[in-house]
């Protein structure tokens, strides 16, 4: 079984390691440009944005070349109806390309999106326990090679409608244009090293192009906090437990080396 995954703060990352397998980054087979991949068994694990698909996720699947008897997808998102109607979404996308999902299914954990979210109060309705018994619920049908589309109600339809216009918005790539950088900057390069895009550069000074994934990587694991969000919920900062800053930096750097 492989696993292409993409994360910022963990989440997903940390549910793409407890499915098991092979796991790949997509940040770094775009990198690569490595678009083929075959096995009896092939999923997908990322975040959920405005109840849809990211721009990075879309791109791979519009690129890639997989060969497999069953296809798989798992969405993270926070906020209870978060997930909107992603599963159809991305069922939707990938027939485009030729690719029929037979699973999709979603989970909940903690919303990181800094613009609606306060970080502690998320923390405080964290429940591992209700997370790690959903995840093993999901694993199971996967193992089985159950055949599930999760449906989204009306309101989560109703939501992934209208955020579209806010996800065409975050696809445009500027939103970087809107970080601050404080005067704890230290110019580390972490942000750089963690930007699935390769959207950042560091020298003497920290400069954002308008590649910005939106996925707030570099706003979550700067290790002085020194970048924000003009409107920002929180001050506080998100990593999933038992996920390291470098294991997001093997995850989604895209400078050549």
């Amino acid at each position: 079984m492989k696993v292409l995954y993409f994360t910022a703060t963990g989440n997903s990352l940390s549910v793409a390691r407890k499915i098991g397998g092979t796991l790949i980054s997509i940040p770094q087979a775009l990198k690569t440009e490595r678009f083929y991949y075959e096995d009896d068994v092939i999923g997908f694990v990322f975040p959920t944005y405005c109840g849809n698909v990211p721009r990075i996720v879309r791109e791979f699947i519009s690129r890639c070349q997989l060969k497999a008897d069953y296809f798989f997808a798992v969405a993270t998102h926070g906020n209870k109806m978060g997930y909107g109607n992603v599963a159809d979404e991305f069922r939707e996308y990938a027939a485009k390309y030729g690719y029929t999902f037979k699973y999709i299914n979603t989970i909940l954990m903690v919303d990181n999106y800094l613009d609606a979210f306060d970080i502690t109060k998320e923390e405080e309705k964290y429940l591992d326990k209700e997370i790690h018994m959903h995840l093993s619920d999901i694993i199971y049908d996967i193992k089985a090679k159950k055949e599930y589309i999760k449906k989204a109600g009306a309101k989560e339809k109703m939501f992934t409608a209208f955020a579209k216009s806010m996800l065409a918005k975050i696809d445009k790539g500027e939103k970087a244009r809107s970080f601050i950088i404080d005067e704890k900057c230290i110019k580390c390069g972490t942000c750089a090293k963690a930007c699935p895009r390769g959207n950042i550069s560091v020298s003497d000074k920290v400069e954002f192009g308008d590649n910005c994934e939106s996925c707030y990587a570099c706003l979550h694991i700067c290790p002085k906090n020194a970048l924000h969000l003009k409107t920002e919920k929180s001050n506080e900062r998100w990593r999933e437990t038992g996920i390291s800053v470098q294991d997001i930096i093997d995850s989604n750097n895209q400078h050549k080396s």
